[in-house]
């Protein structure tokens, strides 16, 4: 079935700011041990205030960061209709009810709490081929323990060698998830293809309830169309109810660490059949099994591999996967085959890790031309 529409969930809204502090006895202090992997910030013999520079703000999310890719990717000749679906908080009571937001490239923005629509105006103006759709679901209200969207801070040190990320989880409730599936069934219902990424939202399930944190993923395909296909990058715990699931995902995609965690359940799953591929990758390459599972002995054993493309400078690894995937997407969209698609999706993650915009300073442009170059080159090429 040929994609035209795809529908990419981002559950967790967020706003990443990247700060560099220096090392100034004025003006900020700052230390990296490399031997015991300690970063201080403070000095009190000096009595100095970190003061940081805000390198930049952007709207962030796994899901976000891999519509972002496929936004840059995406040229005029694409014939997709992408979307970026973010499930926002209502606002509270007072001014912001009553807001006129106005709207920004064909998108409106809608009312919610001051943190939601920095969210909205950070995607606004992020993208311009993708299509942000913003979900206002009363139930996530911001009340009590309620967490429904976050500013996610890192803090690098100017000279290089360290940083720390301060991010705040998201924590639902169960009216709240069980609000969010219910509205994914309606954003979703013309998809040809959805895609979820990153660790589902916290919450306290209710006794005796089967929808918790581990089945979420599986809950959301369940209320999608038979015809819409699915693909995922999400921890273990959060695929295995997928895989065992009536609805399997299309595409799976995973880190080897998160593979190696699921070598006991490799073993369960035996012979189970599974119409799908599962990419696992590290800075190594990409294993894949196509149309199967993992054999649970040597799970690594039953899988091709495609070797990682050489990266001259690594400058950072943050974002990898995430481009990765949407690399793999945007060209499985276009031309349907495996072998050009994890080629695609190698050279663009070597570009995210080998630049220092990360995932912000993939072009079409460069991919198409490396790509390309070593596709006629490859054993692969046609």
């Amino acid at each position: 079935m040929a994609i035209q529409r795809v529908t990419v969930l981002e559950f967790a809204p967020t706003a990443d700011e990247i700060w560099r502090l220096p090392h100034h006895d004025r003006d900020g202090y700052a230390r990296y041990d490399a031997e015991d992997g300690l970063l201080s910030f403070t000095d009190t013999a000096h009595h100095a205030k970190p003061r940081p520079e805000i390198v930049t703000t952007y709207a962030g999310g796994k899901a976000t960061n891999v519509a972002r890719v496929l936004d840059r990717l995406l040229t005029d000749e694409d014939q997709l209709q992408v979307e970026l679906a973010t499930f926002l908080p209502p606002p509270s009571e007072g001014p912001l009810r009553d807001l006129g937001l106005g709207e920004m490239r064909g998108t409106a923005l809608v009312p919610s709490t001051a943190a939601g629509i920095y969210v909205q105006c950070l995607q606004l103006a992020d993208l311009t081929r993708v299509r942000p759709r913003f979900e206002v679901v009363d139930e996530l209200e911001e009340i009590g323990k309620m967490q429904t969207t976050r500013r996610c801070i890192e803090i690098t040190l100017q000279e290089g060698g360290g940083s720390v990320n301060f991010s705040p989880r998201i924590v639902w409730s169960q009216e709240a998830a069980e609000a969010v599936q219910a509205r994914v069934a309606e954003v979703a219902r013309d998809a040809d293809l959805v895609v979820m990424a990153g660790a589902p939202p916290v919450w306290e399930a209710h006794a005796g309830s089967d929808f918790t944190r581990n089945s979420f993923y599986a809950k959301i395909m369940s209320t999608l169309q038979p015809d819409c296909q699915v693909s995922i990058d999400a921890r273990g715990q959060y695929l295995s109810e997928c895989l065992l699931a009536q609805k399997t995902p299309r595409f799976i995609l995973m880190n080897t660490e998160e593979f190696e965690d699921l070598s006991g359940f490799w073993r369960e799953l035996g012979d189970r059949p599974f119409p799908g591929t599962l990419l696992v990758h590290n800075e190594r390459g990409c294993w894949v099994w196509n149309g199967k599972l993992p054999e649970g002995e040597d799970p690594f054993s039953g899988a091709e591999h495609f070797p990682s493309m050489r990266v001259p400078e690594v400058y950072s690894t943050i974002g990898a996967g995430d481009a990765m995937h949407a690399g793999f997407l945007k060209e499985w969209m276009a031309k349907e085959c495996l072998d050009r698609a994890i080629v695609y999706s190698q050279i663009v993650a070597a570009i995210s890790v080998g630049n220092e915009k990360a995932t912000h300073g993939v072009d079409a442009r460069t991919v198409d031309d490396r790509f390309t170059q070593f596709w006629s080159e490859d054993e692969f090429g046609q």
